[in-house]
């Protein structure tokens, strides 16, 4: 019997080798322009952040002035509404001081009025002959009110 060597590296897995390639100069261009437009599309995201940020504190403080103006407005007008119902309180006073009776007492005698007497009140009634009575056609309407007045003028 003859031996035979078995060569038994064949069966073992082998380790792939790396081969180093010529770099592709389209592929590096391509890889250059999308991250030129990719730092620019960062770039102008954080621009539109930025402005939208800036935006909103603006409109924040524009709105705290504003309620601090309509506040300061709410104010005066109170304020004002207060002197204004003192001074309505005091008229009022002023009024009725004016018109009490001793003070009209006061004025009538002081400009030559006189309380009015017994005997200077005169009564008249009115005779029953001297009143006109209107008829109470009111509960007709126009159509039968015309035609009873063409009626009145056949009969």
């Amino acid at each position: 019997m003859a031996q035979q060597a078995y060569d038994l590296s064949m069966f073992e897995e082998k380790k792939p080798s790396v081969v180093a390639l010529k770099p592709n100069k389209k592929a590096i261009r391509a890889d250059k322009r999308q991250h030129r437009v990719q730092s620019t599309l960062n770039m102008l995201a954080t621009i539109v952040s930025a402005a939208a940020v800036l935006t909103v504190v603006l409109l924040m403080i524009f709105a705290r002035v504003r309620i601090t103006e309509l506040n300061n407005a709410i104010e005066t007008a109170q304020e004002e509404m207060q002197i204004l119902q003192s001074e309505n309180v005091r008229l009022k006073g002023e009024i009725a001081e004016a018109a009490s009776p001793d003070k009209v007492d006061a004025y009538a005698k002081e400009h030559g009025m006189v309380k009015i007497e017994p005997n200077q009140i005169h009564y008249f009634s009115v005779d029953s002959a001297d009143r006109a009575e209107i008829p109470d056609d009111a509960n007709g309407n126009f159509f039968s009110t015309l035609w009873n007045g063409i009626v009145s003028l056949f009969s």
